[in-house]
């Protein structure tokens, strides 16, 4: 079983990937410190991650274009990160509720990932979002953001025990 979680946590990633995920993880932490100081973090932010998410789309589906390989991981890939955005968005409100900001860096964290670490870092958001907020927020408002670095983060380092 637990050989089983780490396969699935694997991430293969090249090296743009691995400079990509610390220049992500950096602008996380700072927009995490204004999200817990002001209860929002600035809108560049918001801006940065939907072109880092693009990006990502656009490295992903080069490869699958040129190489004329069977798209079935990638297209689950994407539309696995667009449907849990949609269902988390605050429009929806099936699994969090999020501000556009908050959806806009779950799906760039999540386009780094796989199929199954998405799922996991879901099911991990979701956890943790249960343990962070009664330490960040209040009843009716809370700093996401940081829930987001520490699901982030904790992939990340589970990826390095594990493998």
């Amino acid at each position: 079983m637990l050989s089983e979680l780490a396969q699935g946590l694997y991430l293969e990633l090249g090296t743009y990937q691995i400079y990509a995920l610390f220049f992500l993880l950096g602008s996380l932490v700072v927009s995490s410190i204004s999200d817990i100081k002001t209860t929002a973090a600035q809108k560049e932010f918001f801006h940065f991650w939907l072109l880092f998410t693009g990006v990502m789309f656009a490295m992903d589906f080069y490869p699958q274009l040129v190489g004329g390989s069977e798209m079935t991981l990638f297209s689950a890939k994407w539309v696995l990160i667009t449907v849990f955005s949609i269902l988390s968005s605050r429009k929806v409100g099936f699994f969090f509720g999020l501000a556009k900001m908050d959806v806009a860096a779950v799906a760039a964290v999540s386009s780094l990932f796989n199929v199954y670490t998405i799922v996991i870092f879901y099911f991990l958001l979701k956890v943790i979002s249960l343990v962070e907020r009664p330490l960040l927020g209040s009843r009716e408002r809370y700093p996401f953001l940081p829930v987001v670095l520490t699901s982030a983060a904790f992939i990340l380092l589970a990826n390095l025990y594990f493998i």
